[in-house]
């Protein structure tokens, strides 16, 4: 691999480091996550993993929409991240749009 390449790679790859990092310190601190000392990067793994939509309908608002994870637990966890992360009122890079965070309900919707 030449220098440059090799370089790029790091620096990806620490930004990755940092920002798992970060998480994981928001799930331990902003979330009653009982096992959030040992999980929190397995259970950020998981949801990173999983899939979601990205809606930028609102005007003003990037709304990134994840699926429920398989178990409550880790939904749950992951919801009480949601809500910590959304109320930062964070923008998208380049952007003026605020990103918001939403978990997909589980619940079936009603036929008419």
């Amino acid at each position: 691999m030449d220098t440059q390449t090799k370089l790029l790679t790091h620096a990806i790859r620490m930004v990755a480091f940092n920002t798992m990092m970060a998480l994981a310190r928001e799930v331990r601190t902003n979330t009653g996550y009982a096992r959030a000392a040992q999980e929190a990067h397995t259970l950020l793994r998981q949801a990173l993993t999983s899939s979601g939509d990205i809606d930028n309908t609102v005007p003003g608002h990037l709304t990134i929409r994840l699926d429920p994870l398989p178990t409550r637990r880790a939904t749950a966890a992951i919801a009480e991240l949601r809500e910590h992360l959304t109320s930062t009122e964070t923008r998208y890079p380049g952007t003026d749009l605020v990103l918001r965070y939403t978990i997909k309900s589980t619940e079936p919707a009603p036929i008419d």
